[in-house]
């Protein structure tokens, strides 16, 4: 499994979410390395939890100005944010519970998740929020 690297596809154009997005490419680069590493489940299972509070704070920062600029895929979107959760809970209380361990298919879940979702999903937000942001100031009275 290989670490995600940053690069310009990743690139949206849209600061906050950008660095948000960084952090959380190196949370799942950090647990990915524990998991080569072959850290303990209890290491492994703080580690997820480091990636899923990134993951929470960057959804609701990044729904929240979904909202603000009227995004008309925002109940799409918080869907898929909602799904991943629901299914990263589910498992981190396995994993906690000893009832599951991290396995590279795990992991792959996880990239492939994150990778596609800000290729496809985020990138169409990027494009609608520059319209919607230019729409806003041609709209505004001089």
């Amino acid at each position: 499994m290989s670490a995600i690297a940053w690069n310009d596809e990743l690139e949206l154009g849209l600061p906050l979410i950008d660095e948000q997005h960084r952090r959380l490419i190196d949370r799942y680069n950090e647990l990915a390395a524990a998991y080569r590493r072959r850290e303990p489940d209890d290491d492994l299972a703080r580690r997820l939890g480091i990636l899923l509070e990134c993951a929470v704070v960057h959804f609701n920062s990044e729904e929240a100005l979904m909202a603000t600029l009227g995004y008309v895929g925002l109940d799409e979107h918080r869907e898929e944010h909602q799904d991943l959760l629901q299914r990263v809970r589910r498992f981190q209380t396995a994993l906690t519970e000893g009832r599951q361990t991290i396995t590279l298919p795990v992991l792959q879940y996880l990239q492939h998740w994150l990778l596609g979702h800000v290729r496809g999903a985020d990138r169409d937000f990027a494009r609608a929020a520059r319209r919607l942001a230019a729409d806003a100031l041609i709209a505004q009275p001089s």
